[in-house]
């Protein structure tokens, strides 16, 4: 495995060069990026990111409980049962536990398909305690089975004692040629060999950015938010709630944000919603638009369909149908109140 280079250095060690030196092969390049294109798996994401580029640097940001690494698993979970090399680093979770989270995604499944009447006994809490046996009873084999034959490029790694950029550079090297997507969640639990934290996270993304530009594949980072008085006078969270902000946004290509939607609570039985943004898109530009995305907290997946809508104050104003976008495919509209059953 080579050692990966500073590609940011001198615009890239090619120097100057003329606009029509520059585009010879800009067709072939950006075919060949787009061939190994990796979907999210999560609807408006796919429709407003169209999909994962390689050498993108995703972060992902949300209160605590929003909904981060949840995303994440769904993310890894779904690339894998395509057969793509997810290399997830669960710095913040116990051991096992996104593989826990994804048998128990597949049991729901499995007993949505099999005896729907009892889904409703299912929650995580009560299922990681053992207390939903009876609902599950002949299924934990199959999901068992399942993990085995289409999880088998999903690989985990859970922290020590000690993990800081040291460790990240030497494992994302040693995987570079078999990874097809690095997931690092989060960023906050890397160590950082810094009395000054900014600075220390900033060496930290920095070089994050470095090594996936260098061998061209995409990261998706999870990173924590501020604390801040004025979360509850604001929709969604801002880029500058970002802890360690100012350099951690400049680095990446894309930011994504979750929010609970307490504005608009859904009456559905399992089914919670949630907002999703997207303040930062290098490719794109922000639209500036949210989407509410209903999240079935039982099976752990969101809907196939979102609503588009703009951000006014604390309220959420939905889109009719002729007034969303092209790229957005699966929005519906609000004809009832949103979480009518």
């Amino acid at each position: 495995m080579s050692e990966p280079t500073d590609p940011l250095v001198f615009d890239y060690g090619l120097g100057f060069q003329t606009a029509p030196q520059r585009i010879k092969g800009e067709r072939d390049e950006r075919r060949d990026l787009t061939s190994r294109a990796l979907p999210f798996h999560i609807p408006f994401l796919d429709d407003i990111l169209r999909s994962l580029l390689p050498k993108d640097l995703i972060l992902l940001g949300a209160e605590t409980g929003a909904g981060k690494t949840e995303m994440a698993r769904l993310i890894a979970s779904a690339s894998a049962n395509i057969g793509k090399h997810v290399f997830y680093f669960a710095l913040e979770a116990e051991h096992r536990e996104i593989e826990r989270r994804d048998k128990y995604s597949i049991l729901c499944d499995l007993i949505l398909e099999k005896r729907p009447q009892r889904i409703g006994e299912m929650n995580y809490p009560d299922w990681y305690r053992g207390k939903c046996d009876d609902a599950i009873h002949g299924l934990d084999a199959i999901a068992d089975e399942i993990i085995t034959e289409r999880r088998s490029t999903l690989h985990t790694y859970y922290r020590g004692s000690k993990f800081d950029t040291k460790e990240i550079k030497r494992l994302f090297v040693a995987h570079q040629t078999q990874a097809d997507l690095f997931i690092v969640d989060h960023l906050h639990y890397v160590d950082i060999d810094d009395e000054n934290e900014n600075r220390g996270f900033k060496t930290a993304i920095k070089l994050i950015r470095d090594v996936a530009l260098d061998i061209g594949k995409p990261v998706i980072l999870i990173a924590h938010l501020r604390k801040s008085d004025s979360r509850g006078k604001t929709l969604v969270p801002r880029l500058e709630d970002f802890h360690g902000s100012s350099d951690i946004i400049k680095v990446v290509t894309h930011s994504i944000m979750l929010a609970p939607a307490r504005t608009m609570p859904s009456h559905k039985p399992g089914v919670s919603n949630t907002f999703m943004y997207v303040p930062k898109d290098r490719h794109g530009g922000s639209t500036g638009l949210l989407a509410l995305c209903e999240f079935d907290y039982r099976r752990k997946a969101y809907a196939e369909h979102y609503t588009l809508g703009r951000a006014n104050g604390d309220q959420f104003e939905p889109l009719g149908s002729l007034d969303a976008p092209r790229w957005a495919k699966r929005h519906q509209p609000l004809s009832v109140p949103m979480g009518t059953p």
